[in-house]
């Protein structure tokens, strides 16, 4: 089925993201359609029928079938849908709960295998290298110079390896009684630094940050750091508009603090 055939069916939803488009029945399940490579499609479904099968503290989306062997446009991957609130405040033991989790997953030959390579979708181990390329000639020579900066600080940080569920922005969080119910969007899992998802959490405030995790909080002021520029080569390595990502890193350099903690 197309996604306008599924969009015919009564109560569903369309969401769009950057690599998905997804038709949504809330309460359901989630048809996700990729719109650009049906192999890491088809490898992050593999991932995600392992991830699902971890002992974890939250509800995480199951695999309910999939038709990726059909062309894009047609092929997708139905997922079950996780019920739950978006939160604009988060405690620290939420958070805790969340990262102690991940940390304690143990990342197996079979895990790894089907995991996505850290940044995978903004150049993966050439990510300063595709934003040399696609996103300097985009910027003033200030702002090339700031970016300079970020990704030497980024170049000099130790190598650490965990598991890492990659986008734990809000809006991939679901709550429910002050605590994280679920997690869904798992498609930047990989197998690198934990710094870079306490990094996430700084959408609640750095000071959370820095109590929950103050053993990774420099390493995690440098992965925030890059979140506008790896945001933006990934959407100009999609084809899609870096707009939002450039305005994002224009702020920052306009304080000349990445990323700002006030």
């Amino acid at each position: 089925m197309s996604v306008e055939e599924l969009l015919a069916m009564p109560g569903t939803e369309l969401a769009r993201g950057l690599f998905n488009d997804a038709v949504v029945l809330h309460g359901e399940w989630v048809a996700r359609f990729p719109r650009h490579s049906l192999a890491d499609a088809r490898r992050r479904a593999r991932a995600l029928r392992l991830i699902s099968g971890l002992d974890l503290p939250f509800a995480v989306p199951e695999v309910i079938g999939d038709r990726l062997d059909l062309p894009l446009g047609e092929a997708h991957v139905v997922i079950s849908y996780v019920p739950g609130e978006e939160s604009a405040t988060a405690s620290a033991e939420a958070v805790r709960e969340v990262l102690d989790a991940l940390e304690s997953v143990e990342t197996s030959d079979e895990l790894v295998a089907v995991l996505d390579e850290p940044l995978h979708h903004a150049g993966g181990r050439a990510v300063a290298e595709s934003i040399t390329e696609l996103v300097f000639p985009l910027l003033t020579d200030d702002e090339r110079d700031q970016a300079s900066l970020v990704l030497h600080r980024f170049a000099e940080l130790p190598a650490a390896t965990g598991f890492v569920h990659g986008d734990l922005a809000p809006v991939n969080l679901r709550w429910r009684n002050g605590k994280v119910s679920g997690i869904i969007d798992w498609d930047f899992a990989c197998a690198g630094d934990p710094a870079l998802d306490a990094a996430a959490f700084a959408n609640y405030g750095w000071p959370l940050v820095r109590r929950v995790r103050p053993d990774l909080y420099e390493r995690a002021l440098t992965h925030a750091a890059m979140f506008p520029l790896t945001g933006a080569v990934s959407a100009l390595r999609q084809g899609g508009d870096p707009a939002r990502f450039l305005a994002w890193f224009r702020r920052r350099c306009s304080v000349r603090e990445h990323p700002p903690l006030g």
